[in-house]
């Protein structure tokens, strides 16, 4: 059996997807391979894709493609650019294609699986640039025309259901993950190197995602602003900085000025892209970990915190609520109030922060990327049958 992927969001991380569907597909692919040897596995990547990106799927059953014609896509009406990817996708007599994000040619008519991927453009497209708009509006196409459609979370499920009116039966539940490594608790010396690198003093309450708008960060900023008048009472010697890592997105410039507005500028850090190899230790020396999404189709980033050992604040909304199974504390993402008390309750109380730790490490096993490619290979053999 020949199985397609689509792996064109494996990017140098400067240039594309570090995080989200680039890391998904990126894992998922590493351990397909991983746990099947029998199927040959035919991999697409897009051409600014690093060779040492490339190198690591090299396998016996594996081959490699680069799409030859991205670089002048940008210039070729979209029918054509449609035809040609048709065309390529068709060139090695695949039994099924699957693509991560739902991007498939309209001409593609083979079997396909595919999964969603920014879910939240259909729901909240004011969060979004009208970029990231027009690339969404291939996708609804895709679910409906797909074999099957694969949801992250059973949310995820009726979001497909209930906004893309796609059929009940043909979505299939697999949750995401996130690497084993992250179960490696940082030593204290580990976590100041980090510290040192990205010039991070003192205590910190910590987001890691990408720094745009959909990821509400305006409210933590505001809950925050608040929170350090609070903790001047509590907690006299505390010196709680904001840091805000990850990649800059949409409006990232805005992000950044609203902490000087609030007058955060030295309070609140951005130290950008957060390199692979400091993530445990960085993770694992925050008091307390804090994602307040308007909307979230899985949430790996809360259980990589988890996995550290980092106690975790989140939005109230239903993926979040599924994965976190009650283990973090959860608000209401609209209530600054709200987001300020739940991070001041968690760090004024000992024994609960050390609870939620405990629960979050347990909790944070249930998933494992070993797990999600084995769900994802009886999908993909059992659209051939």
């Amino acid at each position: 059996m020949r199985i397609g992927i689509d792996a064109q969001t494996i990017l140098n991380p400067k240039m594309g997807d570090a995080a989200g569907l680039g890391h998904y597909t990126y894992q998922l692919i590493r351990y397909l391979l991983k746990i099947d040897q029998k199927n040959e596995y035919v991999l697409f990547f897009n051409y600014k894709a690093r060779e040492s990106d490339i190198k690591k799927f090299s396998k016996q059953n594996t081959s490699i493609r680069r799409f030859p014609f991205s670089h002048y896509k940008k210039f070729l009406p979209l029918a054509y650019s449609e035809t040609l990817a048709t065309a390529f996708f068709l060139r090695d007599k695949l039994d099924v294609l699957f693509v991560p994000g739902g991007r498939v040619p309209i001409t593609y008519k083979k079997k396909i699986v595919v999964t969603g991927y920014n879910l939240a453009l259909k729901k909240f497209p004011e969060l979004f640039s009208k970029k990231e708009a027009i690339k969404f509006k291939i996708k609804p196409s895709a679910f409906k025309r797909a074999d099957v459609v694969i949801a992250s979370t059973k949310a995820a499920k009726n979001d497909f259901e209930n906004d893309f009116r796609v059929d009940s039966k043909k979505i299939k539940v697999i949750y995401n993950a996130f690497d084993e490594n992250f179960f490696k608790i940082a030593s204290l010396n580990e976590i100041q190197k980090v510290k040192n690198k990205y010039k991070i003093e003192g205590e910190y309450i910590l987001f890691m995602n990408t720094i745009k708008p959909s990821n509400n960060l305006p409210k933590l900023i505001e809950a925050f602003s608040k929170l350090r008048l609070l903790l001047k009472g509590k907690m006299p010697n505390s010196n709680y900085k904001l840091v805000l890592a990850g990649k800059n997105g949409w409006l990232a410039d805005e992000i950044h000025q609203i902490a000087k507005d609030f007058g955060l500028k030295n309070e609140v850090i951005f130290p950008g892209y957060i390199d692979q190899e400091d993530l445990n230790a960085l993770y694992s020396g925050a008091d307390i970990f804090v994602s307040v999404p308007l909307y979230e189709e899985f949430g790996s980033s809360v259980l990589e915190a988890m996995a550290c050992g980092a106690p975790v604040v989140c939005s109230r909304v239903p993926s979040l609520s599924e994965i976190t199974e009650g283990v973090a504390r959860l608000i209401n993402p609209y209530d600054v109030d709200g987001i300020k008390c739940a991070i001041l309750k968690v760090l004024d109380d000992d024994i609960l922060r050390e609870k939620m730790k405990a629960r979050g490490l347990e909790q944070a096993k249930k998933f494992h990327w070993r797990k999600t490619a084995k769900e994802t290979l009886i999908v993909l053999e059992g659209v051939v049958k």
